[in-house]
Parts: structure tokens; sequence; C-alpha cells
């Protein structure tokens, strides 16, 4: 798979801002820091994979995919936790998000 410059460029460019937001997050915050940090980034791709299917430039599906991340997923979270457990409402959630995120591809593209 040959990647253009561009997409080199990302992918250099993506990792040391992450690289900087798990420096800053540890200095501050220790181990706990790095894992919100992370835990941000992970429940953000659903809706990236999601936002992928559709014309949008990176940084807005990026973008996109934070907020979504930060408020959607959560209150999904929190609604499916008063039924269930809150630990297996968030591995539901993540996997039902990733299967829409599947079936918007095989739909739009489709």
């Amino acid at each position: 798979m040959k990647l253009s410059s561009e997409t080199k460029e990302l992918i250099t460019f993506a990792s040391v801002i992450l690289l900087v937001v798990l420096a800053f997050s540890y200095y501050f915050f220790n181990i706990t820091g790095i894992r919100v940090a992370l835990g941000v980034l992970f429940v953000s791709l659903p809706f990236y994979f999601i936002l992928n299917n559709f014309n949008l430039d990176k940084g807005e599906k990026f973008v996109f995919s934070l907020v979504f991340g930060i408020t959607i997923f959560p209150s999904l979270v929190y609604a499916l936790g008063f039924l269930i457990s809150f630990k297996i409402s968030i591995l539901i959630i993540f996997i039902v998000l990733l299967v829409v995120g599947y079936l918007v591809r095989k739909l739009y593209k489709g």
C-alpha cells in the first residue's frame, strides 16, 4: 500500500501532536492524564469511521469526531447504564457505533 506524501505528512503531524498531548497529560496528571487522553481518542474512533463516509476534509472529520465522542458517546452510555452495568454499556455502545460505521459505509458506497 503506497501512501501519498500528504498522507505521510498527516500521519507524522498527528503522531507528533499525540505525543505532545500525552506528554502534557502525563506531566500534569500522571498516568491518569494519559488514560483520559487516550480514552477520548478511543471513543471518538467510531464517529471518525462514520464521518469518513461523507465528503469532509480530514481536519473536519477529526474535530467533529472528537466533539461527538465527548458529547454523544457518554450520553448514550449514561442512558444505557440505567438498564445494565456502566462498564458493559461502554462496550455495547462502542460496538454498536462501530457496526453503525460499517453499515453506513456499506450503504453509502453500495
